[in-house]
């Protein structure tokens, strides 16, 4: 089976230009709050990086060793409640949403890690 991430609408549509309108439609959202499970593949990942601010992909973090575990989160319930947190996207319960890697290194670099265990197992240096 083919890699899967979880993308969802994280800001509305309106007033945004119509070929990021038009990225976001492609991936199957239509209003904020929608998620799809689609597969890991670069028309999807060419789409996301079009629109990047109006979409994450879901993380769940675990903070609980020396090293943060980052997995990719495909947990079928909706996350309907999501809070923004210094400009990060969460769920209060270790998912975190970021449309690039940049950033989610970023958001582990503020919190003082210099290292992550990848979704692949690999150790990343940030």
């Amino acid at each position: 089976m083919a890699d899967r991430i979880k993308v969802k609408l994280l800001r509305g549509l309106a007033g945004k230009r119509d070929e990021h309108i038009t990225a976001v439609h492609s991936l199957g959202l239509r209003k904020r709050g929608d998620e799809k499970i689609l597969a890991d593949d670069p028309r999807t990942w060419g789409n996301i990086t079009k629109a990047w601010y109006l979409v994450g992909v879901a993380y769940r973090i675990d903070f609980s060793g020396d090293i943060p575990v980052v997995e990719r989160d495909l947990s079928e319930e909706n996350d309907r409640k999501i809070l923004v947190k210094n400009g990060v996207y969460t769920n209060g319960k270790g998912v975190y949403y970021f449309s690039r890697i940049p950033d989610l290194e970023d958001f582990l670099r503020r919190k003082g890690y210099t290292k992550y265990k990848n979704w692949k197992g690999e150790i990343v240096e940030i």
